[in-house]
């Protein structure tokens, strides 16, 4: 779909590591470089879960299905966590002058051990033809093998981008992209700058989960994992950038260089 940009929250960059506490400034600031970037772009902002449902996804070993007598209200744990945080993320683009429209993936998606098999996104592209910003967020599935898994916004993204053909794919997290150590532990990490054929697998290979809060969606390495395949399938430009850098989503959108990973086919 020409100009439409997804845009992914990432849940470390708007929550703060102890459980069930939302980083209000980061959001505001965040959603307010995207409102004045835009232009007439569509965009589907999505958003990780952070400290809100990876806390009971954990304890409950939701991402493992319906293992055990407590399965069920674990789940049931998780999807409430998880729209606890989008609610509060709905309400700040509100105020800040969206029309968002909200489609949270439990409502609607089946998933086959963890992965989406079926959505009906109609609404969603209705929705879009109308005017509305489209908001979704790392949630709950009922799934045919497991009972039920974790839809990552990553996930959610894939689906949609195979049926919508974004231009751009944006995953805001707190590291400045994909680095050849971990930059948490090691000071002489390196950047790297662009992700293509020629090294992605070399890349995977090096990259890891979240270091700052448990998370049950798998890391980086995930992320970058799903990332690539929706450049390879859509033709997408992707980016993995440090939502603390001011101004990255802005030079993202416009074409400008700044300090974030590229990832191309």
């Amino acid at each position: 779909m020409e100009d439409l940009i997804f845009i992914k929250l990432g849940g470390s960059i708007i929550t703060k590591p102890s459980p069930y506490t939302p980083d209000i400034e980061r959001i505001d600031l965040l959603l307010k470089e995207i409102k004045d970037s835009m232009n007439d772009k569509k965009v589907i902002i999505g958003h990780g879960g952070g400290s809100f449902p990876h806390i009971p996804a954990k304890e409950y070993q939701v991402n493992l299905g319906l293992v055990n007598e407590k399965s069920r209200y674990g789940a049931s744990l998780t999807q409430h966590a998880a729209a606890q945080l989008h609610r509060i993320v709905f309400d700040e683009m509100l105020k800040i002058g969206f029309e968002p429209i909200s489609f949270p993936p439990s409502a609607g998606v089946i998933t086959k051990k963890g992965k989406i098999i079926n959505w009906n996104i109609e609404p969603i592209k209705l929705a879009l033809s109308k005017g509305f910003s489209i908001v979704t967020y790392g949630d709950l599935g009922i799934d045919e093998d497991q009972g039920v898994s974790i839809v990552s916004t990553e996930e959610a993204f894939r689906y949609l981008a195979n049926e919508l053909r974004p231009n751009k794919v944006i995953l805001i997290g707190d590291v400045d992209g994909v680095f050849d150590k971990d930059p948490n532990k090691f000071k002489d990490a390196n950047l790297i700058k662009e992700i293509n054929k020629d090294n992605i697998n070399s890349v995977l290979n090096l990259t890891s989960g979240s270091a700052k809060i448990a998370d049950v969606t798998g890391g980086m390495k995930t992320k970058l994992s799903i990332l690539y395949d929706i450049v390879i399938s859509t033709g997408a430009i992707g980016y993995i950038a440090n939502g603390s850098r001011q101004g990255v989503i802005k030079n993202i959108l416009e074409d400008k260089d700044d300090i974030y990973t590229k990832v191309v086919k």
